[in-house]
């Protein structure tokens, strides 16, 4: 399914752990979701990513086809991560085109 990716931010520092921390938080909106009750629109969505997979997020804003996976989180919960991400389009906020230049 395709997702248009708003926003990469790389990060990389080392944590109160003492160890490294690298990868990027990905901001992207989920384009077949609909607004509950009386919202409108679509709320953007964080997640972030590690140093690998962060390297195959290359232009944003952009379409994007996301595979996601999950994985036992606090307390049992479920946590959903990005688990694969392939670049679609880019796209042009300013003038509404997707692909080309």
């Amino acid at each position: 399914m395709n997702y248009l990716v708003l926003h990469v931010r790389p990060y990389d520092f080392e944590g109160n752990d003492k160890k490294r921390h690298q990868g990027a938080t990905v901001t992207y909106l989920d384009l077949s979701a609909t607004a509950p009750g009386p919202e409108m629109g679509s709320s953007p969505l964080k997640l972030s990513v590690d140093a690998e997979l962060a390297k195959r997020f290359t232009v944003a804003p952009a379409l994007y086809q996301l595979s996601f996976g999950q994985r036992r989180g606090k307390d049992g919960k479920p946590s959903l991560y990005i688990n694969g991400a392939k670049l679609e389009a880019a796209v042009n906020l300013t003038d509404g085109t997707v692909g080309g230049n």
